[in-house]
C-alpha cells in the first residue's frame, strides 16, 4: 500500500513536470501557453519553437509515462496501484500544479506508458499515424485514429482485463481532455456540422 501510495504521487509530480513549457522557454524564449494553441504539448511546441524542440519535448514526454510503467511494473504493483500510477502521471501532464492545473493532452505519455507493457501493438498503432495523417490532414484525427487502433488491438489479442480497462480509460481521458479544451470550437463545428473545422483544432 505504502509503495503503491508513493508510486502514485512520484507519478502526478512526474507527469506534472511542465517538459514544454521548459524546453520552448529555454530554447526559443517562448512561452508556451499564449502562443499558437496555447497546449503545453508537444505539438504546439513543434509549431511555436520548431523542430528540434518539439521532437525534445515529445522525447521527454513519451518518457514520463515509459518511466512510470517501468517502476509500477519493477515493483509488481496489485492491478488497482498499477491503475492509480498510470492515471496520475497522465492526470499530472494534462493538469500540472506547476501551471496551475494547466497542460498538455496526455497522448505522448499514454503512448510511452503502452510502450512498456505493449510494445508491438503499440507500434502497430501508431502505423496509422502516417496513413491517417494523408487521409484527413488533422493531427487530432490521426492520433484519435492510433487509439481507436490501440484499443482495438489490445482487445482482439485477449489481453489482459486489468490492461485493457487501463487502456481504455486512458484513452478516454486524453480525449476528454482535448474535448474540454477546446469545447467552444467543438460545439461551434458540431452546430454547423463542419467536421473539416473539428480537425483543425490543434
Amino acid at each position: 500500500m505504502l509503495d503503491s501510495a508513493l508510486l502514485t504521487a512520484a507519478a502526478y509530480l512526474t507527469g506534472a513536470i511542465p517538459t514544454a513549457y521548459l524546453v520552448a522557454r529555454y530554447w526559443r524564449g517562448v512561452d508556451i501557453r499564449t502562443t499558437g494553441s496555447g497546449n503545453v504539448g508537444a505539438v504546439n511546441t513543434f509549431k511555436a519553437a520548431g523542430l528540434r524542440p518539439g521532437i525534445a519535448v515529445l522525447f521527454l514526454d513519451t518518457a514520463k509515462g515509459a518511466a512510470v510503467m517501468a517502476l509500477i511494473l519493477a515493483l509488481d504493483l496489485e492491478p488497482e496501484g498499477a491503475f492509480a500510477a498510470a492515471l496520475a502521471v497522465t492526470l499530472g501532464h494534462n493538469f500540472s500544479i506547476f501551471l496551475r492545473l494547466k497542460g498538455g493532452k496526455g497522448v505522448a505519455v499514454v503512448f510511452g506508458l503502452s510502450f512498456v507493457i505493449f510494445p508491438v501493438l503499440t507500434a502497430l498503432a501508431l502505423i496509422t499515424l502516417p496513413i491517417a495523417w494523408r487521409l484527413s490532414r488533422s493531427i487530432v484525427w490521426s492520433f484519435l485514429a492510433a487509439f481507436v487502433v490501440l484499443n482495438t488491438l489490445v482487445v482482439a489479442t485477449g489481453q489482459d482485463a486489468n490492461d485493457v480497462g487501463l487502456c481504455f480509460t486512458l484513452s478516454i481521458v486524453v480525449v476528454a481532455t482535448h474535448l474540454w479544451r477546446n469545447r467552444i470550437e467543438v460545439i461551434e463545428a458540431l452546430r454547423h456540422m463542419d467536421f473539416v473545422g473539428i480537425g483543425k483544432i490543434e
